[in-house]
């Protein structure tokens, strides 16, 4: 008994012609995908795209020469697809050896662990005195930098009722570079932060409003390298010397290691990146690592290059969010001029960089902020900054 195509050939010859010609369509639009993978300009993606673009290629001309017969053209094809899974594959094994087992030390704060009213959270728990309670009737938005989240969500979930603290509208995450925009627009009512960066400024004198600020907390400004790098120290000309370039090795630092310096940044309009401009004064800062991401109608965006933990990596940020919301035990404080980032060094003046937050308004004051306000310089206020990590501003 034969086959179908045996006991019918003309209609077996038929179906498989139908057949090659679908496959052959289909895979000219994955061709045609993979050329617009390159079109686009997506930097980071070139060599994955080109090697789609090979491959698919190669898989479309393999089922044109099966349709027409064409050995020569099979034998080309099966070396472009041999040829495109080589390189993608040797491609992510030095992606991987050179960057992705490096992990992103930013990706790691469990953020919903401080969400007000969240089951088992970790703020701060407080008793609001009756003269500070809030009027619920005008409850103010507020907004703030990610290293300070701990406080000003444990002051919503002790002075707002769950119903509004729980809402991200009243009590939202986001960036210093975000939530002085905010601010100027009248997205938020209030914003924890620390001062405003020079850029900032101006924004605000060019929307005419001034801001008013209040500190509440401190901390210390950190840099820190991978675990086991050799370095301890870092004089402050030092670091000068390295973010304005003119360092370019750790060996010119200490000896042990013999390797470049690869300096990251933060965003610009970030608290780290304004702080680390201050320290820097009127000397030049390099530009920023960069990566390469794809924005609207191909445009390529280039963002500052989030901290990796390279032996050789240098980075910055404040002590409480390196040491308990990121909690890495991979990273190492550096002291700074002999002089390490602890509690007592900041509260006693010694750690030569030490970071003032403030609650920051563009408009009048409610009678509802100024409570908050008040509260957070009261001693039960600052008893709450104390016991979440920072230092009080007494």
């Amino acid at each position: 008994m034969g086959t179908f195509k045996d006991n019918h050939p003309v209609l077996g010859n038929v179906i498989n012609l139908i057949l090659q010609i679908i496959i052959a369509i289909m895979l000219l639009y994955l061709w045609a995908t993979g050329t617009f993978v390159i079109c686009i300009g997506f930097v980071r993606c070139v060599l994955p795209g080109l090697c789609w673009f090979v491959f698919c290629l190669g898989v479309f001309l393999c089922s044109v020469g099966a349709l027409w017969r064409l050995r020569n053209l099979r034998r080309v094809s099966y070396v472009m697809v041999l040829a495109a899974i080589l390189i993608a594959g040797c491609a992510w094994c030095h992606y991987w050896w050179t960057e992705g087992r490096f992990p992103v030390v930013e990706q790691t704060v469990p953020w919903n662990q401080y969400r007000p009213f969240a089951e088992d959270n970790k703020l701060v728990k407080v008793d609001i005195p009756v003269d500070y309670r809030l009027d619920k009737s005008e409850l103010p938005k507020m907004d703030g930098a990610y290293a300070l989240y701990p406080i000003y969500a444990a002051l919503a979930q002790a002075m707002y009722p769950r119903e509004i603290g729980s809402q991200y509208q009243y009590v939202c995450l986001n960036g210093s570079d975000e939530i002085y925009r905010k601010l100027l627009a009248g997205d938020c009512d209030m914003i924890f932060a620390l001062a405003p960066s020079k850029l900032q400024q101006e924004a605000a004198e060019k929307a005419g409003l001034k801001y008013e600020m209040t500190p509440f907390c401190r901390d210390a400004f950190v840099f820190y390298v991978n675990a086991n790098n050799p370095v301890e120290n870092l004089t402050t000309e030092q670091i000068k010397a390295i973010y304005s370039g003119q360092f370019t090795s750790w060996r010119q630092i200490q000896g042990q290691l013999d390797t470049k310096i690869i300096a990251f940044q933060r965003n610009e309009g970030s608290g780290s990146q304004t702080t680390l401009q201050r320290l820097m004064g009127d000397t030049p800062i390099i530009p920023p690592l960069k990566k390469d991401r794809v924005g609207g109608m191909g445009d390529i965006i280039n963002d500052t290059a989030n901290y990796r933990n390279y032996r050789a990596a240098l980075g910055f940020s404040f002590r409480f969010y390196a040491t308990e919301l990121l909690q890495n035990k991979k990273i190492k404080l550096l002291s700074i001029d002999g002089v390490a980032p602890t509690v007592e060094n900041i509260r006693n003046g010694r750690y030569p960089h030490i970071a003032t937050a403030y609650i920051v308004t563009v408009r009048p004051r409610t009678d509802n902020i100024r409570k908050i306000v008040d509260f957070l310089q009261s001693p039960a206020g600052q008893d709450l900054v104390e016991k979440s990590g920072y230092i009080s501003v007494e």
